[in-house]
């Protein structure tokens, strides 16, 4: 590690030198300027205006791998930030290209701009200064909540086309989760921090945390919603609906407590959430004898379980 001396000049500006090795190697000369940023251990990060912050293209080799494997490769090259995707094969059939076509549009701001016999081109065209963590948490948790509402409105009127809807939504829950996420590796390349950004590192940290909670309560209420498309409305309708609402409001205020970095409301989430476990207990007994299946009472189980997890996110936030 290089050490500095601090000089100060006029009485009130701090000057410390800059390592001759990387100011010639960054391109600097006099008048170039340079971002500092501050970190969240009171450090500064200084980046020369040469800094090049997006990858080179991700280049992927499609010979001898499955869709599947190459789905993989695809959202993994997404996420690290790679704003230009190749996908390289001696042949790659007609079948295949729909298939990267349909994994792009599974992705937000992923665009297929070129394909060949041999070569597919994938750009992300995302502006990523429009998106910020805080707001695909807040989207997810939108949708999360207009899923539950959905099993809800289901137990009620019980109308197919609303567990259709759910099921549907997951698919955009998903999308926002990988943005989600590679936002999050994104915030951690101190050259890329974006000025909308107000969220610290380690805020981030815990908003990406909170990010797979609500994409994994997405897939608790896909199951639900699936769970009824087979065996309808239970019998024990009434009791399940006001379980579902509980779990709902988990969710919501666990989102809330977060946002706020509020403990007073986190500690009333993981309070209610034992409540809510008593009254699952006992809609799990008249599931026995009922037409209710027992993978509702397990999913809004696990509901609240991951709702909690939010909650303990929201305490750790309120100690910094």
């Amino acid at each position: 590690m290089d050490t500095r001396k601090v000089q100060v000049t006029g009485k009130s500006t701090y000057i410390v030198t800059l390592p001759k090795k990387w100011a010639v190697d960054s391109g600097l000369v006099a008048g170039s300027l340079v971002k500092v940023s501050y970190q969240d251990d009171g450090s500064i990060a200084i980046v020369p205006p040469v800094y090049e912050p997006d990858p080179p293209a991700k280049r992927l080799e499609f010979e001898g791998k499955s869709m599947d494997a190459i789905m993989r490769d695809i959202i993994g090259a997404y996420v690290r930030g790679y704003r230009f995707i190749e996908i390289h094969a001696d042949h790659i059939p007609k079948e295949t290209k729909k298939r990267v076509k349909s994994i792009s549009q599974d992705l937000i701001g992923i665009e297929v701009v070129k394909e060949t016999d041999t070569v597919i081109e994938i750009n992300d065209l995302l502006d990523t200064g429009e998106f910020t963590i805080e707001k695909g948490v807040k989207r997810m948790s939108s949708l999360v909540f207009m899923m539950l509402d959905g099993l809800i409105n289901y137990l009620k009127i019980k109308d197919d086309e609303i567990l259709r809807e759910i099921i549907s939504r997951d698919d955009e829950v998903d999308r926002m989760y990988l943005l989600v996420s590679k936002q999050f590796i994104t915030r951690l390349n101190l050259g890329r921090i974006l000025k909308i950004d107000e969220l610290s590192l380690i805020e981030s940290f815990y908003y990406r945390l909170a990010a797979g909670n609500l994409e994994r309560i997405g897939d608790h209420a896909v199951k639900i919603a699936d769970a009824f498309s087979h065996t309808g409305i239970p019998d024990a309708a009434l009791g399940v609906r006001e379980s579902v609402k509980v779990s709902q409001n988990l969710v919501a205020n666990s989102i809330e407590s977060l946002m706020k970095s509020d403990a007073s409301l986190a500690n009333d989430v993981l309070s209610k959430n034992d409540t809510a476990k008593e009254l699952l207990s006992k809609s799990m007994t008249i599931a026995a004898a009922t037409s209710s299946p027992e993978i509702v009472i397990d999913s809004l189980s696990r509901t609240g379980d991951y709702a909690a997890n939010i909650a303990e996110l929201a305490i750790d936030l309120s100690q910094l």
